[in-house]
Formats: structure tokens, sequence, C-alpha cells
């Protein structure tokens, strides 16, 4: 992608003197989310820091996510006006935790946090406790099954306790905010001139009711997506035909009554369907932020897919789109998130968006339709994380010529990120 616009003259001295009223820089950390929002130079916003640890990547031993904090730690001399965590996932906060000692360091002002992850919210407390025991019984199920995509969205799902307590307490200095959908903030963390309109997770007992894991019909039915190629096989992993799954049949007959009660128990719980429809709600939980600054609209979505979109978009949807100015791809250019019809009301060619993606552990992200669409909208001004260069790596499209105010750092320098200006 982003071959049709021409790389801009300034190049990498583009860097160099005044600072650009903003600088999105997307880091290549793996199968994870880790961007750092720059405003003036001066003021610093970072929205997550994770990788999933099957889509994790090391360079001479060393994660690529480590080389991002060392990065954020320069960049912003351990100065954060602003942390976000837009969901609890592992690919989007484990760097929270695996770094808890140099966050601690830095000079944070706020971190927010969607309203599913405040423990003093009855429902959410609720909620967080249904999901850790639920998690622990697919991981139980998956890892007997050899299920490996499914064991890696259950791992996804699971406490990351450590990320997640510096993260509620603050790294024990900062204000934390629990967002929700329309919440307006306007200069927040003393940033005067800049503002965020959320426009999820939203907070209301239709979208509450489709939290509830699991145990009810219409929980289990948003699984129906998975497709028959997902669903359970009864013998799993054995590569049986159809002649020895009849013999085996046959062979039940002479089965204990009690180990057949058991195999009965375990058929009726689908955990791969589970395990996946558990990874759609947990991003149906992603904080959905529209920034302003100096007239620019930076839209931030996590990894939200249709329910969390559906919630605002038929409403205002197109009014926020058509007006944005840079998008930070859902769900790393996953076939759920990012509707089309959302990618037809952005505005033609005049829009840049970054991807954070690659495909390990899920072969099937990204959706190359959809990466194709967004790179026809921008007019080229589209680019993947996994089009960054790294030896033994998943690689996507080639990088080639960079469109219009994007630069690149050196990948054989270790600055594995993609800068987008605006100025």
């Amino acid at each position: 992608m982003a071959t049709k616009r021409k790389s801009s003259p300034a190049g990498k001295a583009g860097q160099q003197g005044s600072a650009p009223s903003v600088r999105i820089r997307m880091y290549r950390v793996g199968f994870g989310d880790c961007f750092l929002v720059t405003l003036k130079g001066v003021h610093h916003i970072l929205v997550d820091c994770g990788v999933h640890n099957k889509g994790n990547i090391k360079v001479n031993g060393d994660s690529l996510i480590d080389k991002a904090f060392e990065n954020i730690e320069q960049v912003t001399n351990k100065k954060l006006d602003i942390v976000i965590a837009t969901h609890a996932h592992q690919d989007h906060v484990s760097g929270f935790g695996k770094f808890v000692e140099g966050f601690e360091s830095f000079d944070i002002n706020e971190v927010w946090l969607p309203w599913t992850d405040d423990l003093s919210n009855p429902t959410a407390k609720k909620w967080h406790a249904k999901k850790k025991a639920l998690v622990s019984l697919l991981l139980n199920h998956l890892n007997a099954n050899l299920d490996a995509r499914a064991v890696a969205a259950a791992e996804n799902a699971g406490a990351n306790p450590v990320a997640m307590t510096a993260l509620r307490h603050g790294f024990g200095k900062a204000k934390v905010r629990y967002l929700k959908a329309n919440d307006e903030l306007d200069a927040p963390a003393g940033l005067t001139g800049f503002s965020a309109k959320i426009l999820g997770p939203p907070l209301d007992q239709s979208f509450i009711a489709k939290m509830d894991p699991p145990g009810s019909d219409h929980y289990l039915r948003m699984a129906a997506a998975v497709g028959v190629a997902d669903k359970l096989d009864p013998f799993p992993g054995l590569g049986l035909s159809e002649a020895d799954r009849a013999t085996l049949a046959k062979d039940w007959l002479h089965l204990d009554a009690g180990l057949l009660e058991h195999i009965a128990d375990q058929a009726k719980f689908p955990a791969r369907a589970v395990a996946f429809s558990l990874d759609k709600l947990l991003n149906n939980t992603s904080i959905v932020a529209l920034f302003t600054w100096a007239g620019k609209h930076l839209f931030f979505p996590g990894d939200a897919q249709y329910g969390d979109w559906i919630s605002w978009y038929k409403g205002s949807g197109s009014s926020i789109l058509s007006d944005i100015s840079f998008y930070k791809v859902a769900h790393h250019g996953s076939w759920n998130a990012t509707p089309r019809g959302a990618v037809e009301e952005m505005p033609e060619g005049d829009f840049a968006a970054m991807m954070s993606t690659q495909s390990v552990p899920w072969a099937s992200i990204p959706r190359p339709a959809l990466a194709e669409a967004l790179d026809k909208r921008t007019g080229g001004a589209m680019v993947r994380s996994d089009s960054l260069p790294v030896m033994g790596a998943p690689s996507g499209p080639k990088l080639g010529p960079l469109p219009r105010s994007f630069v690149a750092g050196d990948s054989s320098a270790g600055e594995h990120w993609i800068d987008y200006n605006i100025s």
C-alpha cells in the first residue's frame, strides 16, 4: 500500500526545524498496538502499548516492544500528558505490565480506561469475575484440544493483572478516568486547545446484556460468524476418516457410562466459538475517541468491532467521519471492524490512515479488501506497520516511496516506526 503519493521533498529532514502541529508515531511491535501522538513537539499522548505473546517479534534477543518503550522514553523525556489503554486485551496493554517500573518513573498526568474496567462499577466488577472464570475454563478445554488459534484468542482476553493494576492506579501518580460514550473532555491534562469526544464504549442495557459471558443463548449467538470451519471437532487433532469415525462411534457402546456422560458434558460447551466471541466482546469495550487539535480531527477507535461502532455510527457517524484528518485502523484491519459504509463516509483523498498489523497469529488479518479500500479512499496515504522490514518477521507490502507527510525510522538502526505529520 501507500505507493500512489510521492515522498515529501523534506524526507527525513521533516523532523528537524519547527515541530509539526501533530505527529502520530506508529511503532511496529508485532501483533499489537502502540501509538504516540505528539502535539507541537512537547505534549505526548500514548495510545496503547502491547503485543500478543504469539505475535511478538524479537531482534537480537530484544522484542520490538522493548525498542518502542526505549524510544518513547527518549522522545518524551519521560513525560506523558495522557496514557490511554483502549481495552484490556494483551496486545494493547501488555507493555504497561512489562515496563511497569519504567512507566512508574514517568511524569504522567492522566490515565484513560473504558468504564468496563472500573472495578468500583458493580456491573463491570461482576463481568470481570465471570470473564476470569471463563478464560480459565476456555484454556483448559482448548489446550487439551491443541487448538492454537482459539488458545491465542483466549490468552489475549486474559487478566493481564500487572498491567491493569498499574493502569487502574495511575502508575501511582496520575489521575484515572473511566470513559464511556458521550463523554466530552475539554483541555484534559491541562492541554489547552485539545479536546476529546468519546464515542464508545456505550453505556446501555442492551450492550451490557451482550457482555455477559456465557450461559445464555443470546451470548453464544455472537459466535455465529465463526463459520463451519471453526466448529468443534468431536475428535480434534486426530485427522480421522469417516470410516474411522464410524468405528469409534460403535466402540462407544463399550465405554464406561460415567465416561460417556463426561464426553457429553464436554460436547455441550462450544469452547472454540466462545473463545472468539469473548475476543469480540472485549474489542467492543474499546474506547473510541475523536481527538481535536488545531482544527484537525484524529480518530482512534481501538479494536472496536461492529457492536461498538453501531452504537454511534448510525446516528452522528456520517458527520464525524467525513471530517477526520487521521484514522487509526480498528482491530488491525480485520474483517469484522471498520464497516464498509464507514470507509465510504471518510473524506476522499483528504485523510491518512495507519494500520498496526501482521498475519501472525491470525492469518486472516489484515483483510486485503479493507486495506485496498482504505488505500484508495486516502489517495495512497495508508501505511501498515508490517511494511517495516524486520528479518524473519511476517511482512506486508513493501513500503516503497512514502506518501507525503510520512517519515519512516531507520529499521537497520532499530527505529521500527512510521510518523505521520500534520502541519
